[in-house]
């Protein structure tokens, strides 16, 4: 499963709250995911070291 978020941002402000958000939306995914049964949590540990998300 491969999933891109792509926003467009056109300031450093903007940059960041955008990374922010990416990573927000992104654990919501996975952990929607995982609730239901569609990963793994290994799968779901593994997504989340790899997107650098806490």
């Amino acid at each position: 499963m491969k999933t891109k978020v792509i926003l467009e941002s056109q300031n450093e402000y903007a940059k960041q709250e955008n990374k922010e958000f990416e990573k927000v939306y992104m654990k919501a995914v996975l952990m929607a995911l995982l609730e239901d049964k569609k990963i793994s949590k290994a799968q779901y540990d593994e997504c989340k070291r790899r997107l650098k998300i806490e």
